[in-house]
């Protein structure tokens, strides 16, 4: 609505310029040119000069009051007649051409908005439908795993109680995927209702970012990877939401370790430039494909050849969402240093943060 507004302020003024310098033109046409000829064709001897106010006086008294007689007492022909006539008409013309031109303007202008409009609203339409295939597909594997398991077990369809470990061990697995799923599920729908608020405090962001590290070492050596930590001992306070932003780290590092091949190392470091605070968690990975800008958005995948598993999409588009909330950003660096990529936090220095 606003950038209506500006718009159509603009386009007035200008519009009013051209008008205004269209009088001025006209004026100057009918003064100089069409008023001096009505004086000789009328042949009533008169020298003095005959303002354009004065012509309109008449020929406005003529047209729509009892001026008649002033008219032909004035002029004599009927040629004087019709270039009085002419000279009202070009004073008027700017004014209507002007009035025209912008209600056109302004209904071409709303007429794009509202295509625009209804573009928006199909490509939400499109984008919320493939939202909600792609949940129901997350969801429904891990579902049908869990079922066909769970049969198999009632059934007595496993003999041994190696394999019911296995197929209990499964199922246990599953169930934790779909309790995953189900939770970045409801955190994508959380931060995006007009009601959630970030719950921030003073935190050490270097004491966060080595409890996030030491989470998630067990899981880096069962996936036979390196986890490289380079966090200064020094604290550095921030105003953040510790939960939310421990999250993101957290997406950070399992979306590393779940994405990249055996042997991989990662790199969690936190390092002080210009103004901020950056925080890399980086790999010597396979690198990501896709374009940057499409990554964050809800349900990209990246390169969904890298690896046999694929996460929901939404870790990242969550990650961007809190990150964005707090006042930091959040983008991909391919390639990072001697890494093959990382994601990088740039934290403001806390004199230069906001603060709740």
């Amino acid at each position: 609505m606003e950038k209506l507004k500006s718009f159509l302020v603009t386009r007035m003024l200008l519009i009013l310029l051209a008008v205004l310098a269209a009088e001025g033109a006209v004026s100057l046409l009918v003064e100089r040119v069409i008023l001096p000829v009505i004086l000789r064709l009328s042949g009533d001897g008169v020298t003095e000069a005959v303002r354009l106010r004065d012509v309109l006086a008449i020929a406005g008294g003529a047209l729509f009051g009892n001026g008649q007689q002033v008219l032909l007492s004035r002029i004599g022909g009927s040629v004087p007649v019709l270039l009085l006539m002419l000279c009202m008409l070009l004073y008027l013309f700017p004014i209507l051409a002007g009035i025209l031109f912008y209600v056109r303007l302004v209904t071409d202008r709303v007429d794009a908005m509202q295509k625009e409009r209804d573009a928006e609203r199909n490509a939400y339409e499109e984008q919320r439908n493939l939202m909600l295939s792609d949940i129901a597909h997350d969801l429904r594997t891990p579902i049908m795993t869990i079922s066909g398991y769970a049969g198999a077990l009632a059934d007595g369809m496993v003999s041994s109680e190696e394999q019911k470990q296995e197929y209990l061990e499964a199922i246990r697995r599953k169930s934790m995927r779909l309790g995953e799923l189900i939770n970045v599920f409801f955190d994508y729908v959380r931060l995006g209702s007009a009601h959630f608020t970030l719950r921030k405090k003073q935190i050490d962001l270097h004491e966060m970012l080595l409890e996030c590290a030491a989470g998630l070492y067990s899981d880096v050596e069962e996936a036979g990877m390196e986890l490289r930590v380079e966090i200064p001992e020094t604290p550095y306070p921030v105003c953040a939401d510790r939960a939310q932003l421990m999250r993101v780290i957290w997406n950070l590092l399992i979306n590393a370790i779940r994405h990249n091949p055996a042997g991989t190392q990662i790199l969690l470091r936190a390092d002080r430039m210009a103004g901020i605070e950056r925080i890399a968690v980086a790999d010597t990975g396979v690198r990501i494909e896709r374009k940057a800008e499409d990554l964050f958005e809800p349900f990209a995948k990246g390169d969904e050849s890298r690896t046999g598993e694929t996460g929901s999409g939404l870790g990242l588009s969550v990650a961007k969402k809190i990150t964005e909330m707090h006042g930091y950003s959040l983008e991909l660096i391919q390639p990072f240093e001697d890494m093959t990529k990382a994601f990088v936090i740039a934290v403001p220095r806390e004199e230069d943060s906001d603060k709740d």
